[in-house]
């Protein structure tokens, strides 16, 4: 590493935060559709617990090292002064549907991959092209004609803050709701005794919300003290997908990146987590209606990440940390369209707002 660019040095940090996120995600079954099918169908809730507690425990400790003054959260890209509505809101339904389709998120593709599964694999490999081709390649043209220029700019305000946009520029008012959201999911969380015996399930949860504070830290901090200054933000899956493609393919012609880094790091992790717990094995298509679910799946979650800045880690998580509310619309609307997918795949129709409530309370 001795004489390696700055930027390689930035990534093999965020590799180090990404391999301890995909180690505990696979030991611990970390999944945000496994959250969402298991809260509708059964009565386990562990998976959601362990989600909760992750961004909670990220949530207060991204704002405590901006109330510190160790990093500066104004510069997040997830705080410019816009409500991007179209955007979040439809790419949140089509990378919703995708992950109903393919079985999990961009995230947890890596870490399936990691396992050995090659039909994720062949899945992140669709994803990152159509991803990339949204942000970069002849897809593009939608998000600058449609989705940008239907952004609304924030009167009287420098921020997309929840906090800031319910009561103004108060500091007071800024920790008293990040005390209320992260003590509240981490409170629920914690209150299951049959959660704190999942013990893989609450180590993941505070190793995966300390891996997203990791990653504001480092770029925020060591991020900014070399000649170039790398992007500020932590961890996000599903754009740095196409991104890592291109810089194996072009090496010298691209950069390398914190969320490259990232990537990689996940699915490494994923790969020892495996290899410990004597779960690794190569794993295959059924079928071609199999495949084609995946296929179109990742195409949708590829699309719907660029439109929505973000999937269910790199909005559900670390856009949430920021208390971005294009982050919350994201999350609600991702959520809303997996289970809607679900609901159609396992039985065949979409239920009414009044069946839910129903079902939801019959439990």
């Amino acid at each position: 590493m001795i004489g390696a660019p700055f930027s390689f040095y930035i990534a093999f940090l965020g590799l180090l935060g990404g391999f301890a996120f995909g180690f505990v995600a696979r030991r611990s079954a970390f999944c945000t559709l496994g959250a969402i099918e298991e809260t509708y169908y059964g009565a386990e809730r562990s998976r959601l617990r362990t989600w909760l507690l992750a961004i909670g425990v990220a949530l207060i400790g991204t704002q405590s090292l901006h109330f510190a003054g160790v990093i500066d959260l104004s510069k997040s890209f997830y705080l410019e002064p816009h409500y991007r509505l179209l955007g979040s809101i439809v790419g949140g339904l089509l990378f919703g549907m995708g992950m109903a389709l393919v079985g999990t998120c961009a995230f947890g593709m890596l870490v399936r991959a990691g396992g050995g599964d090659m039909k994720a694999l062949v899945s992140v490999m669709i994803l990152a092209i159509v991803s990339y081709v949204t942000a970069n390649g002849v897809l593009a043209y939608v998000g600058l004609y449609i989705i940008i220029p239907s952004n609304i700019a924030i009167s009287g305000s420098s921020s997309s803050s929840v906090a800031e946009l319910l009561f103004g520029p108060s500091r007071v008012a800024q920790l008293v709701v990040v005390a209320v959201l992260s003590l509240g999911s981490i409170g629920w969380a914690l209150s299951s005794p049959r959660f704190l015996k999942n013990t893989w399930g609450v180590v993941a949860g505070f190793v995966i919300g300390g891996v997203i504070i990791y990653g504001w830290w480092v770029t925020g901090t060591i991020g900014q003290s070399g000649f170039e200054p790398v992007q500020f933000e932590s961890y996000r899956f599903a754009r740095p997908m196409g991104d890592t493609l291109i810089y194996l393919m072009t090496f010298s012609g691209a950069a390398i990146t914190f969320p490259i880094g990232g990537v990689v790091g996940v699915m490494l992790g994923a790969f020892v987590a495996s290899l410990f717990a004597g779960t690794f094995k190569f794993e295959a298509f059924d079928d071609a209606r199999e495949m084609k679910r995946h296929f179109g799946g990742a195409a949708l979650m590829g699309m719907g990440s660029i439109f929505a800045l973000g999937c269910t880690i790199g909005q559900g998580m670390s856009g949430i940390s920021t208390l971005s509310v294009n982050a919350f619309v994201t999350m609600f609307t991702i959520v809303v369209s997996a289970w809607l997918g679900i609901r159609y795949l396992v039985e065949g129709e979409i239920p009414s707002f009044s069946q839910t409530i129903s079902r939801f309370f019959k439990r």
